[in-house]
């Protein structure tokens, strides 16, 4: 079996990668054992249903990404900022 490196900034990234590939071969695994003449039908209403997980789940960590990112700039102290106004 072929092996990929793949670059990830974050945790995050990283789970989502994993959660795109793990759909990838279940969608793979589930056109195989589709009944002949549903596979299309059958593999929609699963990309559908699975995708909308995917997508779901990387939306709410990108926000909450943001959340973290706005929350930790917020905590910092403003020193640079202060002295640059002169006082």
């Amino acid at each position: 079996m072929p092996v990929e490196t793949f670059e990830y900034r974050t945790e995050t990234e990283r789970v989502a990668m994993l959660r795109a590939l793990a759909f990838v071969a279940q969608m793979h695994d589930f056109a195989l054992s589709a009944p002949a003449g549903q596979v299309l039908h059958a593999c929609e209403a699963q990309a559908l249903d699975a995708g909308r997980d995917v997508l779901r789940a990387t939306l709410q960590d990108a926000v909450q990404s943001r959340i973290d990112h706005a929350e930790a700039k917020k905590g910092r102290p403003a020193s640079a900022r202060a002295g640059a106004g002169g006082g």
